[in-house]
């Protein structure tokens, strides 16, 4: 089922349970008048703080996708494909959530379908499995079954922008922060990763999300300074994996 939305709404995907740069985007986006939010997946893992994230997520997001760290909350067999300190950190996640929580989290779809939108966590043609969008040919696959103009994904914890025009071609196309904002208006498709907000990977260690004006086509990527070692405690305190709160410093 297709779902309306409005024409203008903020983006954000893996918050990995860190409230510190959580709260640091939706303040942004409250201050860009954004009433409608939209979240990729993995709400969960890593952090110190999942049950505080998932609260808000609910409260604030029209809707959220599952990401690989949602589901292996509440499916232990899917842990396995994950590395040791990841593995850990949702184990001992999984201990801390409620009942109710993690009933939520089982219950996130694996895609949500909007006006010439499609929202997803890692992949449109295996939404169950999870792989990544990492260059060309993942995202010509990707592109290829993509139903709509415009797919939003997170996963990579790496902001990017792929476009398939009329002919097939795919390219990838250059992103950064702009106060104009990026046009995503050529024709054909395109898949935008508006980036992490709780562990960004692309060396740059800001909190990142997105808004997206689907009326103008003009994509705005934004990078938000937060309270890192405050996240950082989190983790420590939560009992996590100490290299998660490491990383948090380096944005890698």
């Amino acid at each position: 089922m297709i779902r309306r939305t409005a024409s203008r709404f903020g983006l954000l995907a893996d918050v990995h349970a860190n409230l510190q740069a959580l709260e640091a985007v939706l303040r942004f986006l409250d201050s860009q008048g954004i009433e409608e939010i939209w979240c990729l997946g993995d709400v969960v893992g890593y952090g110190g703080d999942p049950a505080a994230c998932v609260e808000i997520v609910r409260e604030r997001c029209a809707g959220t996708v599952r990401g690989n760290h949602d589901a292996a909350a509440v499916q232990p067999a899917l842990r396995e494909a994950f590395n040791p300190h990841a593995r850990a950190a949702i184990e001992r996640q999984a201990r801390l959530l409620d009942e109710e929580t993690l009933r939520w989290l089982s219950e996130l779809p694996p895609l949500i379908e909007l006006d010439e939108v499609v929202l997803l966590h890692g992949s449109v043609v295996d939404p169950d499995g999870f792989p990544y969008v990492l260059g060309m040919w993942d995202a010509v696959r990707e592109l290829e079954a993509l139903p709509a103009r415009w797919g939003f994904y997170g996963h990579t914890h790496v902001p990017a922008v792929w476009h398939m025009d009329l002919e097939s071609r795919v390219e990838e196309v250059s992103l950064s922060e702009s106060a104009t904002g990026l046009p995503l208006a050529g024709p054909g498709r395109y898949l935008i990763n508006p980036g992490a907000v709780g562990q960004p990977r692309d060396g740059d260690a800001r909190a990142a999300c997105a808004i997206f004006d689907r009326g103008s086509a003009l994509f705005h990527l934004a990078r938000l300074d937060y309270d890192v070692a405050a996240a950082q405690a989190a983790i420590h305190r939560a009992g996590m994996p100490p290299i998660e709160a490491e990383r948090l410093g380096r944005g890698r």
